[in-house]
């Protein structure tokens, strides 16, 4: 039995050293997301491994001994929020069962924390861990250099890894976080280290990183580089969108998986005149803003207790001295504070700061801080004792003894194995949903939609799943509708894909019903078929009011709902439309394009030359569109009464125009065959694939 029990002690060392040494540099292409997803289902595997061996270790001894400390109540604190706000805000719709995201992580971080300042008992366990951390950051620092100089360039590898910004951490902005962070370690260390040989090792560990992040963060900073241009949420648009969550949720937030349709209901119209009009953002412009929106009052304010716990606990006791671990991990955690002032934080930096969390409290463990307890939990007692105290044998009947870790390990065992199914099911279907967009993009559209069956079958409770299924078979039906020549079966299989479309693109609205794409994405469809099914306008008008109530500040809906209106020969809602579209976004060359058409129409030259002058002077001149910009303009100059007008002048900027047109014509033999009423109970799997005599390719819808 010592054995099992030192086995076990070693499994679970580690599996948390791993966690924070494999997490930074570890990726797999075989997802649609190659790195945070990833990272964090190798996070989940470590924990739970971690887990189940100090379940057998506490059967094995007979008792549950765990590590109290400052943090613990904080963190779960924040925890519960977390867990809490997801269960309350229906909003998040299928993000709360597509669990992979940030309230799953939540309480991933809250288990490890706890497991981990109880099996870690030692000074030399936390080295060797910081050690291992500034290994695999400067192994990322080393290649983060290789990539940008283009040392991979011409190697056969991959295209994704040969790219200039390559990096296993997921982007050169999180890379330059990491360094950061692993900084403050290396160089804390290589100036406290007596060894010779680790002083050398740590300020050359130092240098390299050192390295990296001026060669790296320099082309972030400039921006001069497309590979390296940031995208970041402006702090003042993240604060406004922050205060504008509270107006409706301010206790729990909107959902820890919900900023992205938080943010387009709550942008302010001044983001329009910026480079990031076109943006939808899926975390805030920092990690304080972010949770303030996600998590609200609550989450914010157990954050800020996190904090104050750990400042707490850092604090030197009198008699004491501060060790160069503890001033090393003090300097990272630190850091990434201020780091998360600035940045929102990515799965890799929660990984990353639980860990350094963890390990400060174990080094103040490790020093008999009396603000560290051990608590030991059997059937008939719950005692506290100092860290260092050997475990008491259990005085009550020894088969009574044996009672308490088995009532624990049980369900908790039960749990993790459901956990288990529920994982591979979610990692399969990305799995196969990547292999899917692979075969979309070498056009073969059979197999994509196969693909995209196989995947929603595994996991049916994700939108975008549905969203890109939906758009796959409307893509099928134009391709088998192009064909001519038409066969009873082919009008079949059409009606049938067009029926399955719909049908999809509602499933997306009611799995995320906040989400403003999917809306956009079922007005799109419907609005296709204004010539193939009587209503289909009403439907294609109630969805695209929808989009823009939940994205109010987004011109791109105006102008679509404006074409709608144009090709029903609504000329007047389709101006109004048009003119929402150039109020939110006064530089928006491409709605004072459809507005123009929309004025002429409604024979209002004057109006139309007159916008079709802002046409002129927004886009860039020499370009294809300026020459038909001019050429519209000359036209609608000849038609003024007697009137001189000169083109206005504006900073230009490269837009693409494109004209208000009517619906697509319905192939003939299709019209009216295809029904689109609500049906009272959509089918939650797709139908198989129809047989189809060529293999169709996915086009973009007319």
């Amino acid at each position: 039995m010592k054995n099992l029990v030192q086995v076990t002690q070693k499994i679970a060392f580690y599996t948390i050293a791993a966690s924070l040494i494999l997490t930074p540099i570890f990726f797999l292409p075989i997802t649609t997301d190659f790195y945070s997803f990833n990272k964090q289902i190798l996070f989940l595997t470590l924990t739970v491994i971690t887990l189940l061996a100090f379940l057998i270790k506490s059967i094995v001894n007979k008792t549950f001994r765990l590590t109290l400390s400052p943090l613990l109540l904080p963190l779960s604190l924040f925890t519960a929020t977390a867990v809490t706000s997801a269960l309350l805000i229906k909003s998040s719709g299928g993000q709360i069962t597509a669990w992979m995201g940030r309230a799953s992580l939540y309480s991933i971080i809250f288990i490890f924390y706890l497991i981990s300042i109880s099996v870690l008992q030692s000074a030399r366990q936390i080295r060797y861990i910081i050690n291992g951390f500034l290994i695999s950051s400067t192994a990322l620092a080393i290649l983060g250099i290789s990539s940008f100089i283009g040392l991979l360039a011409n190697t056969k590898l991959p295209t994704y890894f040969i790219a200039k910004n390559f990096t296993p951490a997921g982007s050169p902005l999180i890379l330059i976080n990491i360094l950061l962070i692993a900084l403050p370690l290396s160089l804390v260390l290589a100036f406290k280290s007596r060894s010779g040989p680790k002083k050398l090792a740590h300020f050359i560990s130092s240098g390299i990183i050192i390295s990296a992040i001026i060669i790296i963060g320099s082309a972030l900073i400039t921006g001069k580089d497309p590979a390296f241009k940031l995208a970041l949420l402006p702090k003042l648009a993240g604060w406004s969108i922050a205060i504008d969550s509270f107006k409706t949720s301010v206790l729990f937030g909107t959902g820890p998986n919900s900023f992205f349709s938080t943010f387009t209901k709550f942008k302010p119209v001044s983001i329009n005149q910026t480079d990031l009009w076109n943006v939808n953002f899926a975390v805030s412009s920092n990690e304080y803003f972010h949770i303030m929106t996600t998590l609200g009052l609550a989450g914010i304010i157990t954050f800020g207790l996190i904090i104050a716990s750990w400042l707490k606990l850092s604090k030197r006791n009198p008699g004491t001295r501060i060790t160069a671990i503890q001033l090393a991990l003090n300097a990272s955690i630190i850091t990434t504070l201020i780091l998360g002032l600035i940045f929102p934080f990515t799965t890799v930096i929660w990984i990353i700061l639980i860990s350094c969390l963890s390990l400060s409290t174990v080094a103040n463990k490790v020093k008999s801080s009396p603000k560290i307890k051990d608590v030991i939990i059997t059937l008939n007692a719950i005692s506290i004792i100092d860290p260092d105290t050997p475990t008491p044998t259990p005085t009550i009947n020894r088969n009574l003894s044996n009672l308490l870790p088995w009532i624990i390990s049980i369900p908790t065992a039960i749990a993790l194995i459901l956990l288990t199914i529920s994982t591979v099911k979610i990692y399969t279907a990305e799995y196969l949903f990547q292999k899917s967009l692979k075969a979309a993009a070498q056009n073969k559209g059979t197999e994509t939609y196969n693909l995209q069956i196989a995947a929603i079958d595994k996991n049916p409770s994700l939108d975008y799943y549905r969203l890109s299924y939906s758009t796959t078979n409307f893509a099928l039906a134009n391709s088998l509708a192009g064909k001519g020549d038409l066969t009873d079966q082919d009008k079949q299989n059409i009606t049938q894909l067009i029926q399955q479309a719909i049908r999809e693109a509602k499933l997306a609205t009611q799995l995320n019903p906040e989400k403003a794409n999917n809306w956009q994405n079922l007005a799109s469809l419907y609005r296709n078929l204004v010539n193939f099914a009587e209503g289909s306008d009403q439907f294609a008008i109630a969805s695209y009011i929808r989009a823009i109530q939940l994205d109010p500040a987004n011109p791109i809906l105006r102008v679509e709902l404006g074409g709608l209106f144009y090709g029903l020969n609504r000329y007047d809602d389709a101006t109004s439309r048009f003119l929402e579209s150039v109020q939110l976004k006064p530089d928006y060359a491409n709605g004072y394009y459809n507005l123009s058409a929309a004025y002429k129409k409604s024979t209002k030259i004057v109006e139309s030359y007159q916008a079709m002058q802002q046409v002129v002077s927004l886009i860039e001149p020499g370009t294809d569109d300026a020459i038909k910009a001019q050429q519209e303009l000359d036209s609608l100059k000849a038609q003024l009464p007697q009137q001189d007008q000169q083109p206005l002048t504006e900073n230009p900027e490269d837009q693409q125009l494109t004209e208000p047109t009517a619906p697509p014509v319905a192939p003939e033999g299709l019209k009216d065959n295809i029904e689109i009423e609500e049906p009272e109970t959509p089918e939650s799997s797709p139908q198989p694939s129809p047989e189809v005599s060529a293999e169709p390719v996915p086009s973009p819808i007319l």
